[in-house]
Order: structure tokens, then C-alpha cells, then sequence
């Protein structure tokens, strides 16, 4: 069989991937609905918060993947 030589799902230079904009999507949603000045469920401001606080989670795993990655690229 031939290998496939081009690689999938890789960004073009300026667009963020697609998990990117799913990940933004859902913090300005969480966002607007913890800050919103409607009286909404208190389940659904309860939702709200556990993604918002998920998603500060993933940002920080990923921020510390990136820095153990360059540190052991430079040895």
C-alpha cells in the first residue's frame, strides 16, 4: 500500500484548528452566561462554571506540555 506523505489536520499558517475555536466558542458561552443579568436556572449558571473552569484547566495542561516539550527539545 502507498503512505500517505501529506499530513491531516494541521492548521494553515493564521487559522486556528478546529478545537481552538470550539475551546473559544465555549468560553465566551460560559462567560456571557455567568455574567449575564438575566435570572437563568441555576443549573445552567452551574454548567456554565464547571466548562469555564474546565477549560482554564486545559489551557493550563496545555501551556505546561508546550513548556516540558522546549525544554526537551534544547537538551
Amino acid at each position: 500500500m502507498k503512505q500517505q506523505e501529506n499530513t491531516v489536520g494541521l492548521p494553515v499558517a493564521g487559522k486556528p484548528a478546529l478545537y481552538d475555536r470550539i475551546k473559544e466558542g465555549l468560553a465566551v458561552a460560559s462567560q456571557l452566561i455567568i455574567a449575564s443579568p438575566l435570572k437563568l436556572p441555576p443549573r445552567v449558571v452551574a454548567v456554565a462554571k464547571y466548562v469555564a473552569l474546565a477549560l482554564t484547566l486545559a489551557e493550563a495542561l496545555e501551556g505546561t506540555s508546550k513548556k516540558e516539550e522546549g525544554k526537551s527539545d534544547e537538551k
